[in-house]
């Protein structure tokens, strides 16, 4: 019996060391974050996304009604339809732009955080008119995607390179590109206000493009008007909803912004005879003092790279009048 109990002591202490020598479990690891995020969204998502928003515009369209676009429409798009459907009810039946579906071109963020920006242009609306860019925000993870803002591009105007939605565009660092996205709207501004020669200005096209003409040739009808009646004076500035960006291929960057543009018109013992839109918003023809009119735009901008010989270019615009008030 003794010599049993030796042995099986003997046994017990061999396990314990064979125990003690053996190799640790091992223990899970995570898997490591991708050098790049991943694309937010597919162009499949995004086509839907679109076509849900394009559904609630169109019942708003249906009634006039700002109010049903709450739950879908945002930021400057809110302010232009809204002003749209005043238009309408004022007598210009075709003043409400056509936003369709379908898309040519979707651009879609690389990245895992919120507000997330995705852009897309249209197929060309029923009008016939040159296709829209349109620009989506998301807030939050629990949010919907909203339409932020619409522009019709320019004729002739080239979209930037981006990247396919599959691999997604990264995020922007405004020390990237030649001009920060909030000081590209104010170089346009300056541009607007005739400082062609401020910083900012240097860096866009010289040529005018159609919405910088359509404005100056607005300016100077209402000058036509005025005369020697009394003053004009009109002022430009940044819209209050800031900007919003997303990357190109080639390192550059597509920046969308509002400029608000308002033109006072003020009276020396004269009246001035209105007509079409403005007469129409206001409802009456005749001004015997003063006269406020404003106007909302919406401009999309193709920004290269830091260090590119080439200028900012103006890719499209929607420009929409929305308020007239005047005695």
């Amino acid at each position: 019996m003794r010599s049993r109990a030796t042995a099986i002591t003997g046994v017990l202490a061999t396990g314990l060391l064979l125990v003690g020598c053996s190799a640790p479990l091992p223990e899970p690891e995570p898997e490591a974050a991708p050098a790049v995020p991943p694309p937010a969204l597919t162009a499949t998502q995004v086509e839907r996304i679109l076509a849900d928003v394009t559904a609630v515009v169109a019942e708003g369209d249906e009634a006039y009604d700002a109010e049903l676009l709450g739950p879908r429409v945002a930021g400057p798009a809110l302010d232009l339809r809204t002003a749209q459907y005043a238009e309408v009810e004022a007598g210009d039946e075709g003043a409400v732009t056509d936003i369709p579906a379908g898309t040519q071109t979707v651009v879609v963020p690389s990245t895992t955080q919120w507000p997330r920006t995705v852009m897309a242009v249209t197929e060309a609306p029923e009008d016939l008119r040159a296709p829209l860019l349109v620009t989506l925000v998301q807030d939050g993870p629990r949010a919907q995607f909203e339409l932020w803002s619409w522009v019709r591009l320019f004729p002739g105007a080239q979209m930037p390179p981006t990247n396919q939605p599959e691999l997604g565009s990264a995020e922007v660092d405004p020390e990237t590109l030649l001009l920060a996205p909030e000081a590209v709207i104010e170089g346009y501004v300056s541009l607007l206000d005739g400082d062609a020669e401020g910083e900012a200005a240097q860096v866009f096209a010289e040529e005018d493009d159609p919405l910088r003409a359509q404005i100056a040739a607005v300016r100077a009808g209402y000058e036509g008007l005025v005369v020697d009646k009394g003053t004009l004076t009109e002022t430009y500035e940044p819209g209050a909803d800031g900007v919003q960006v997303i990357g190109t291929a080639e390192g550059g960057a597509i920046v969308v912004g509002s400029v608000r543009t308002s033109t006072t018109i003020t009276l020396e013992d004269s009246t001035v005879n209105l007509g079409g839109e403005t007469a129409a918003l206001l409802g009456q023809e005749v001004v015997a003092e003063n006269l406020a009119i404003d106007w909302t735009s919406t401009v999309a901008f193709a920004v290269p790279p830091a260090g590119s010989e080439e200028p900012v270019q103006v890719l499209g615009a929607e420009h929409t009048l929305t308020e007239v008030t005047g005695e």
